[in-house]
C-alpha cells in the first residue's frame, strides 16, 4: 500500500516549485517508460506500475527490480496527474541541461520566446526530434519541461533532444558569430531567403510573438507566406515551427 506521504510527494511534482526542490519529475505512459528504462543516462527513483504492466515488461524492468512498486488501479489514480491513467508511472531525477557547443556552432537549433501552451511545447519539442534538431532552448518564460501535459505531448522526444532554459542575451554572448532567424509576419518570404546550414531560429509567443528584446537582435526576420485570398490571422506555434525546420532542412540537402 500506498503511504499518504507517499501519495502527497507524487503529487507534489505537477508543481514546478516541488519539482526544482526534489529535483525529480514524473512521467505516465507505457511507451515513454520503456523508453526511458532502456537509457542508461536516465537515474530512475521509482517505477509503480500495474501487476499486468509488470508482468508484459519483466526483461525490461530487470535492472530496476529495486526500484518496482506495483500498485493496484486504484493507487495508481492516486498517484496520476491524468483522467485516466495509464499502466505505468515513473519518477526520475530530472535530466542533465548540458549540451553540446559544437551541436549549436554547426547546425541548426531553436528558442522558444515565451511559449506557454504545453501542446505547443512538447509538439515542438517532437518536431526537433523529428528533423534531428539536437538542442531546443527556451527563454525562462516559457512553459516548463517538465510540465506534464508538456512530456506527454513529446511522445518521448524529451529523452532525445536537449531543452535548456537560457535567457536569449546568453546565448548570443556565448555564439555571437551565429545567424539569427525569427518568425514574424512582417519578415522575408522564407521561401526566397538564403537559409544557412547553421544557426538558431527564433519562434516567438502564441499569442505576442517574439518580445522586442530579443527581436533586437534577429540578423534575418522571415515569414510562411499566406495564400492571397486566406482569412487567417497566422499560424499556430507548433505548425510554423514544422514548416520553418522542414524549409531549412530541405534548403540544406540540395
Amino acid at each position: 500500500m500506498l503511504s499518504k506521504n507517499n501519495i502527497k510527494y507524487i503529487r507534489s511534482l505537477n508543481l514546478k516549485k516541488f519539482r526544482q526542490k526534489y529535483n525529480n519529475f514524473v512521467v505516465e505512459g507505457d511507451k515513454i517508460a520503456q523508453e526511458m528504462l532502456r537509457l542508461k543516462n536516465i537515474e530512475i527513483e521509482n517505477i509503480y506500475a500495474l501487476p499486468s504492466w509488470v508482468e508484459t515488461n519483466d526483461k525490461l524492468l530487470k535492472l530496476q527490480r529495486e526500484k518496482l512498486i506495483p500498485v493496484s488501479e486504484t493507487e495508481l489514480k492516486k498517484i496520476s496527474s491524468l483522467k485516466s491513467p495509464n499502466d505505468v508511472l515513473i519518477v526520475s531525477k530530472m535530466l542533465s541541461d548540458a549540451f553540446d557547443p559544437e551541436d549549436v556552432e554547426n547546425e541548426i537549433s531553436l528558442y522558444l520566446d515565451g511559449i506557454q501552451d504545453p501542446g505547443n511545447m512538447g509538439t515542438i519539442v517532437r518536431i526537433a526530434d523529428w528533423f534531428g534538431i539536437k538542442t531546443v532552448f527556451c527563454s525562462l518564460d516559457c512553459v516548463g519541461l517538465y510540465n506534464s501535459k508538456v512530456l506527454q505531448a513529446t511522445m518521448g522526444a524529451f529523452l532525445r533532444v536537449n531543452v535548456i532554459e537560457l535567457p536569449f542575451t546568453k546565448l548570443k554572448n556565448e555564439f555571437p558569430k551565429l545567424p539569427v532567424y525569427g518568425t514574424v509576419l512582417s519578415g522575408e518570404n522564407i521561401f526566397e531567403t538564403t537559409l544557412e546550414k547553421k544557426g538558431i531560429i527564433v519562434i516567438g509567443n502564441e499569442g505576442k510573438g517574439i518580445s522586442k528584446e530579443v527581436l533586437n537582435q534577429i540578423d534575418h526576420k522571415i515569414t510562411i507566406p499566406s495564400n492571397a485570398d486566406s482569412g487567417a490571422e497566422s499560424l499556430n506555434a507548433a505548425v510554423a515551427t514544422g514548416i520553418v525546420c522542414a524549409i531549412f532542412k530541405n534548403a540544406n540537402h540540395q
